[in-house]
């Protein structure tokens, strides 16, 4: 077994609202074996506890303002202004730069997704905030906040696909991998016919890109979720006769 502690680094911040220095916790890459991957990219590690997300948001201490690499950089006087108002007022110091628990993860995450919306950070980070804090809920088995923060997810990823912002949160996403994402959270939370029409979106890139894995699980989601939807008009439609 892997010593936790050793797996773990620290690293020193400055929190982007009051300038404040601190040091949070950051996982080495090299202690990391991973043993399977959702459809959704939701990774698992050998050693659970020892999941990267856990450690992803970066919690000020002093001010309570919580962020991620991806926010901007500095915040606008305002921006700062309204997080002394919402946030700092109301905020106990704590100390989230320690080996994490889940509910301090869970928190963390819930803290930067208040702070996120209010300094309008872009929807491409909102959607990551809220995709991670759904996958947190996936670890803990809260299928109910996992759906809902799925569902949240889905929404912000959209209107990054709409606006365009989705570099931003994610240097790693493409357009194809973000269709298909969509269309995977459309499936997972029951919007089958979204969910088609998104995997149909991303196959239309058929000739456009080398993400040929992309490709690959937009086919086979694609189908799956044409099966899911099928299965789904077939139950309402066997309720509604049995209600006659």
């Amino acid at each position: 077994m892997i010593d936790n502690i050793s797996a773990l680094y620290d690293k020193s911040v400055a929190c982007r609202c009051c300038e404040t220095p601190f040091t949070t916790k950051r996982i080495r890459s090299g202690s990391l074996t991973m043993v399977q991957r959702d459809t959704d990219f939701c990774t698992y590690f050998k050693e659970r506890s020892l999941n990267p997300i856990f450690y992803t948001v970066n919690v000020c201490p002093q001010c309570g303002f919580a962020f991620t690499d991806q926010f901007a950089e500095k915040l606008t006087l305002e921006q700062a202004k309204t997080i002394q108002k919402e946030i700092t007022s109301k905020w106990t110091p704590k100390n989230f730069g320690s080996v994490r628990t889940m509910a301090e993860a869970i928190a963390s995450y819930k803290l930067a997704i208040f702070a996120a919306e209010l300094t309008e950070q872009p929807h491409s980070v909102k959607a990551g905030l809220c995709m991670r804090l759904a996958w947190l809920y996936r670890f803990a088995q809260n299928e109910k906040e996992e759906l809902r923060f799925m569902r949240l997810a889905v929404e912000e990823y959209e209107q990054s696909y709409i606006h365009s912002d989705y570099k931003q949160g994610d240097k790693e996403m493409s357009e194809v991998r973000l269709l298909y994402l969509i269309g995977e959270l459309h499936r997972r939370t029951g919007s089958y016919e979204q969910a088609i029409r998104y995997f149909g979106k991303a196959l239309e890139f058929r000739d456009r890109t080398i993400e040929k894995g992309i490709l690959r699980m937009a086919q086979d989601q694609w189908h799956l979720a044409h099966e899911e939807h099928k299965k789904k008009m077939e139950g309402e439609q066997k309720s509604v006769q049995s209600s006659d």
